[in-house]
């Protein structure tokens, strides 16, 4: 019993030193450029966006009066779900749905930075026996894309001023 705790903790132990880290656990290496934001015409992206920057201890304004705050903006979002592949009779058994999102930041109205792009990209298997639940699990797959995409947004925004 000994030798496995002890295995246990050596493969803690190794995975902790190579940099290992759960999904969502690593710190942003920079602090954010601006302590307030404003999201504008972000669609289904707003709370997500809205609940990782609190995660990040800045100010989140809710108003179009908040000139001092620094504005994220949609330019692009394309929703996709194609055929991933068929069965040998010819039916849909997998479907591959992308989310490509584009914002660009502004203060003042000035744009700052280059703007941010994320794709990401999830596979679902697909059974005509089980269309509820498949439903269901395809608006989970959406939620977490755009989860997914709110923190590489968030991730990015500390490295604005370099990309000039």
């Amino acid at each position: 019993m000994s030798f496995l705790r002890i295995g246990m903790l050596i493969s803690l132990f190794a995975l902790s030193a190579c940099g290992f880290h759960l999904r969502g656990m690593g710190e942003i290496d920079r602090p954010l450029p601006y302590q307030s934001w404003q999201i504008s015409q972000t669609q289904e992206l707003e709370e997500y966006l809205h609940d990782e920057l609190k995660r990040h201890s800045v100010e989140v304004a809710h108003s179009n009066k908040a000139s001092h705050a620094a504005e994220i903006l949609l330019i692009q979002m394309e929703k996709n779900r194609d055929v991933g592949s068929l069965s040998r009779i010819g039916t849909v058994s997998e479907y591959i749905f992308s989310l490509k999102v584009g914002v660009e930041v502004k203060l003042h109205g000035n744009q700052i930075g280059k703007p941010i792009f994320v794709s990401l990209q999830r596979r679902q298997s697909y059974s005509d026996n089980d269309l509820f639940g498949k439903q269901l699990e395809e608006e989970a797959l959406w939620q977490d894309m755009y989860q997914d995409a709110a923190v590489q947004i968030v991730r990015q925004l500390p490295y604005l001023n370099d990309n000039n």
